[in-house]
């Protein structure tokens, strides 16, 4: 008898030992480098009674090189044109960032580094949450952040690579940085160029989604003087914003943007964009279909786009 209870102590101990392996709680950048999807969203934890959102949507991508983007939508039957209608409630649904993150491993907490976001108050603005991770399941806590709504837990699952990517999709996977957008003719005259007016960006991941922050052309993000933008600050905010994250399709010289959540397209909208690497494919030229003016001329609008992280960067230690 005594043998039987030392053997099933011994497995046990074994089984024990082999389903702690087993939970990955590593929250080193190689381990955290992944897509991952927003699966709980939880407000006004610190009432003692938070919040559970119903209708959530959202994403996260982290990289091994210290880049990160953020889309979170908490209105999924968005209406056309509805930030322009009600701009305040186009901020109080849509929230989001991209910029540079690090651990602090020891205190448990991510810091990040917002350089664009859909909130002026969040862009160029430091600040840290609680972090856990078990396996492929991601928890962060909201520590010193605006517009935290009394605390905000936010719940992400890693979705693994697309199995056999193709050597473009591949190519096409990364962080990329917005340096440009031009106005050319077909016949290669350049009509116009403009810049927006902070660090914007459009990321492509390995499994097969797309995450895009552009800030207002020609405008500097200007901060909220409270937590809540007036009417006024909120439609400064929102004019000449585009953001959203969607599903991505790569054919041979195209990709397509399949919108999930957007707060400046209408969610289901496909946008079909022409696709040119440079030679050494750090850089990247999306373009738009041709569209005739008045004047008769056909006009191309495309954004050139800097490489600043690649597959290898996307995918750490993250490669099933």
């Amino acid at each position: 008898m005594q043998r039987v209870v030392a053997l099933l102590l011994a497995l046990a101990v074994v089984g024990g030992s082999r389903q702690a392996a087993a939970q990955t709680t590593s929250v080193a950048p190689a381990d955290l480098a992944a897509t991952w999807q927003l699966v709980s969203l939880e407000r006004g934890l610190s009432s003692g009674k938070p919040e559970r959102n119903q209708q959530q949507r959202g994403l996260l991508i982290l990289d091994s090189a210290g880049n990160v983007f953020e889309w979170v939508g908490t209105n999924p039957r968005q209406e056309p044109d509805a930030p322009a209608n009600d701009p305040v409630k186009a901020l109080a649904d849509y929230s989001g960032f991209w910029g540079r993150y690090r651990v602090d491993a020891a205190q448990k907490r991510m810091v990040f580094n917002a350089r664009g976001a859909v909130s002026p108050n969040v862009s160029a603005h430091e600040f840290s949450r609680a972090v856990e991770r078990s396996d492929d399941r991601l928890t962060m806590t909201s520590i010193d952040e605006p517009h935290s709504r009394g605390g905000t837990r936010w719940v992400y699952e890693r979705i693994p690579p697309i199995e056999a990517p193709g050597p473009l999709f591949r190519k096409a996977a990364g962080f990329w940085e917005y340096v440009v957008e031009k106005r050319t003719t077909t016949a290669g005259e350049v009509l116009s160029e403009q810049k927006r007016g902070g660090p914007s960006t459009i990321v492509y991941t390995p499994a097969g989604y797309v995450g895009v922050h552009f800030l207002p052309i020609n405008k500097t993000p200007t901060p909220f003087k409270g937590d809540v933008p007036t009417p006024e600050e909120a439609q400064a905010a929102v004019q000449g914003y585009i953001g959203y994250y969607g599903s991505l399709t790569v054919y041979p010289g195209q990709v397509f943007h399949n919108l999930m959540s957007a707060m400046s397209n209408v969610p289901g909208t496909i946008l079909r964009r022409f696709a040119e690497f440079s030679k050494d494919g750090n850089e990247l030229e999306v373009k738009f279909a041709p569209v005739r003016e008045q004047q008769g001329r056909m006009v191309v609008t495309s954004v050139v786009l800097r490489r600043i992280s690649g597959e290898a960067e996307m995918l750490g230690n993250n490669k099933k």
